[in-house]
């Protein structure tokens, strides 16, 4: 026995003495590799973010270039002089839109001219490869982002395009676009006469975003307020604050490039400051990605190791197989009492310790047989024959055709309302004396206790109200049968008493937050006494069986609290509550908390 636990002892120290100075050396060789994998990738993506930035530059410059167009073309400058009036000042207008709209990357083009006269202002919008002008004469008001007095451009950024305000555009497909917008004065003063706004496509911006990225790489343009330009994700948003947390602190930064890092990739930024933008570039590098190469050496070093282990493997191996089969023939075993055969013959013969414990578990498994056998089986069997005994005592189908016969007689002698109450009485029978199912909907609990409380309430007329909130969620979830019915026949047995004052009792259900369904039945009866309910509740604590009905002296007696309970317990697997509380002023509640399982679903 001390022989095979001190070669258990031996194959670890053998193990460990081989293992630790590699695998020690593998690590310092990873942290190096990956510390010179990291400053190399900085160094190479920053040097390919500054490019990028003189790209992106040097392609906005262009955009914003071409809106200045309205300045450069004689005929516009001579229309300007002129008022914009004549018969031939809206096709040349029309023509320098065009012009503009050249360019492959426009997607729209608004103009808005403002008159002299008031009430006289004119717009353009070009889309679709058409110029259209909307009559009346509507115009939209000089964009906020234009700086009054200056002859600067503004980008706007990415946003979804629209049509100016016109609203006749029944054809008008929206799409992403970045704008810019400029206003226009009459020169060499400073007359405001009008507004240009070019909506441009994202399609050159992502192409030269794109160059940036390898596989599992992403890059974001943002503006300096955090609003998202473009990203290289795929059906991600733009035109937004982007709520990342390395955000905020590169707006606050004032270094023209930098990195930031988190627990799963590094960020690398570069800022562009031009006279129309303030933008950061940014890229970000999965660490997955960043320290793949240093993964493929790790996956070579462990080659190694598995070659230089390997001698080692072989003279353990035979130690370890026959050191470890008995634990898992033991395991094979408890499994298969898992599965609820405990019968099974335990055939463990090593003299170890593991061989130890299989003799002594094998002799605690016959101990438990001869027990159950002994009690919990012949028990099971009496209860089983003691129901069965009491269900064939009445024949339910001649109790059923017998109270329909009684109901069409009282049809026969115009009296609905005896048919009706006979009729509820034959639905609550059905209900409790069908055997076939354990597990209802609480549909059909509410149903029952429903046909039993309009029996009541014809029995005590107008001395009985009752009440129903039953969320619409909670009616096709499980509860064992004959829950409800016994809490509400427990306030007429104990605390209803109409001479006193009207009876109330109300049902209720709900979901809660932690995904369990609470049904709660209260009453304005006499209630409980103090020492009364701390005793119930003592009671309800304890773990003791359910009662058997022979010692209770009838069946109708033995379903009370307990067993409700109980039996909430046994299908819940001990996740359920019954709790009965005072209710104010006069009464008593009884709240069931159990786990919401819809109607088909299978219990914990």
């Amino acid at each position: 026995m001390g022989r095979n636990s001190l070669r258990f002892k031996l194959i670890v120290v053998l193990l460990i003495a081989t293992i630790a100075p590699i695998v020690t050396s593998m690590i310092v060789t990873n942290a190096y590799t990956k510390q010179s994998v990291k400053e190399k990738a900085i160094q190479e993506n920053t040097n390919l973010l500054v490019q990028s930035r003189i790209n992106l530059v040097n392609h906005m410059n262009q955009l914003v270039d071409l809106s200045f167009s309205v300045y450069k073309n004689p005929s516009f400058i001579r229309l300007m002089d002129l008022g914009f009036r004549g018969y031939q000042s809206e096709a040349e207008i029309k023509n320098l839109i065009r012009t503009i709209a050249v360019n492959r990357e426009v997607f729209q083009v608004y103009m808005n001219l403002l008159d002299r006269n008031p009430g006289e202002d004119r717009s353009f919008l070009l889309t679709n490869n058409t110029v259209i002008r909307p009559s009346p004469e509507v115009s939209m008001p000089l964009n906020p982002r234009i700086r009054p007095g200056s002859y600067e451009a503004v980008v706007e950024p990415t946003h979804t395009s629209h049509d100016y305000g016109l609203a006749l555009l029944p054809y008008f497909t929206p799409r992403e676009v970045l704008s810019i917008h400029r206003a226009i004065y009459r020169v060499p003063s400073m007359e405001l006469i009008g507004s240009l706004s070019v909506d441009f496509s994202l399609d050159t911006l992502s192409g030269l975003i794109s160059q940036l990225l390898n596989e599992q790489e992403e890059a974001y343009l943002l503006d300096n307020e955090g609003t998202l330009i473009y990203s290289s994700i795929p059906g991600m948003k733009h035109g937004h604050k982007l709520n990342e947390p390395w955000v905020e602190p590169m707006l606050l930064s004032s270094a023209a490039h930098g990195t930031m890092e988190d627990p799963t990739s590094i960020h690398l930024y570069e800022k562009i400051e031009t006279s129309y933008m303030n933008w950061y570039l940014v890229k970000k590098v999965p660490y997955e990605q960043l320290y793949r190469g240093a993964r493929e050496l790790t996956q070579i070093q462990f080659v190694i190791l598995g070659v230089l282990l390997l001698v080692v493997a072989g003279l353990t191996l035979w130690v370890s197989v026959r050191f470890t089969r008995p634990i898992k023939e033991l395991i094979g075993y408890i499994n298969i009492i898992q599965t609820g055969q405990l019968d099974v013959d335990i055939q463990v013969r090593t003299k170890d310790e593991i061989g130890i414990l299989a003799r002594r578990f094998r002799l605690m498994m016959d101990t438990i047989n001869d027990l159950i056998t002994r009690e919990y089986k012949l028990g099971l069997a009496n209860k089983t024959n003691q129901l069965k005994a009491l269900q064939a005592q009445i024949n339910p189908h001649f109790l059923y055709n017998s109270l329909q016969s009684i109901g069409t007689l009282a049809l026969q002698h115009q009296a609905p309302k005896v048919y009706h109450l006979i009729s509820t009485l034959a639905k609550m029978m059905r209900y409790s004396m069908n055997t076939s199912e354990s597990l209802v909907s609480l549909r059909k609990e509410v149903e029952h206790v429903k046909a039993y409380l309009e029996l009541q309430q014809q029995r005590f007329e107008n001395e009985l109200t009752v009440g129903y909130h039953i969320e619409e969620g909670t009616y096709d979830c499980i509860l064992p049968k004959m829950t409800l019915q016994p809490l509400v026949e427990n306030y007429f047995k104990h605390g209803f008493d109409p001479r006193e004052n009207p009876g109330e009792l109300l049902l209720t259900s709900r979901l809660l937050e932690d995904g369990r369904i609470e049904v709660t039945v209260e009453d304005n009866g006499r209630g409980m006494s103090e020492e009364a309910l701390k005793e119930l509740l003592l009671r309800l604590s304890q773990d003791d069986p359910v009662s058997d009905p022979a010692e209770e002296g009838s069946v109708g007696e033995s379903i009370g609290l307990k067993n409700v309970k109980n039996r909430l317990a046994l299908h819940f697997n001990l996740d359920a509550e019954l709790l009965p509380e005072h209710r104010q002023p006069t009464g008593l509640r009884i709240t069931l908390r159990f786990p919401s399982i819809p109607l088909g679903g299978k219990t914990p």
